[in-house]
């Protein structure tokens, strides 16, 4: 009994971890994408650009944004190519509905928008130029075959500084330091601990 009761803890919570990171779509992806395509595979060669954003921004200013995913994973003509997860800390966003999407509090690629690898956006700045903007891209080349093998993703994660900033410009943290990929790790791994002692306590 012993064994079969910590046999059904260990597979729900490898059902946790899976739930996590089996998550993809052409249609986009939402909030359970802001840690990465956790269903496919991460490859240094794949790069993701951000061009457009300027080494300082001024107040209330327009930015014309252009997000790219560069990898040897070869595109499909009229097949998925390609997505991705945008997470901006300050400013507002504007974009064409046909290729980019707003979910989650976050930007992604719409299904029209998963037949290309090049996104374009508009950035509008915060009102106040003295703290600074984090952006976070998570990119995800993909290869047409709907399986989640042979595609490759990466990230991209840049600070802007404001004109009058002065400080570090280190990507942000949570607010009390932790990252969120820290205290997913933590929760998982007290989830297990908690499991396996319920297991053991039980009669």
């Amino acid at each position: 009994m012993f064994g079969r009761r910590t046999l059904i803890v260990a597979a729900l919570f490898l059902g946790l971890l899976i739930n996590q990171g089996v998550i993809a779509s052409p249609n986009g992806l939402g909030a359970e994408a802001n840690e990465g395509c956790l269903c496919h595979t991460a490859v240094d060669t794949t790069q993701v650009q951000l061009s457009g954003l300027p080494e300082a921004y001024e107040a209330n200013t327009t930015y014309h944004l252009t997000l790219e995913v560069i990898s040897a994973v070869e595109a499909v003509d009229d097949r998925s190519q390609g997505g991705f997860r945008l997470l901006v800390s300050e400013g507002t966003m504007t974009y064409d509905n046909v290729s980019v999407q707003h979910l989650d509090n976050g930007w992604t690629h719409t299904n029209n928008g998963s037949y290309q690898r090049t996104w374009t956006l508009t950035w509008t700045s915060p009102a106040n130029n003295d703290s600074t903007t984090t952006f976070t891209v998570h990119g995800n080349a993909v290869n047409g075959n709907n399986a989640q093998t042979g595609d490759a993703w990466s990230t991209l994660e840049t600070v802007v500084p404001g004109v009058l900033y002065e400080g570090d410009l280190s990507p942000e943290e949570g607010i009390d330091g932790v990252s969120q990929t820290d205290r997913i790790v933590l929760v998982a791994g007290l989830l297990l601990i908690l499991g396996f002692l319920w297991s053991v306590a039980r009669p």
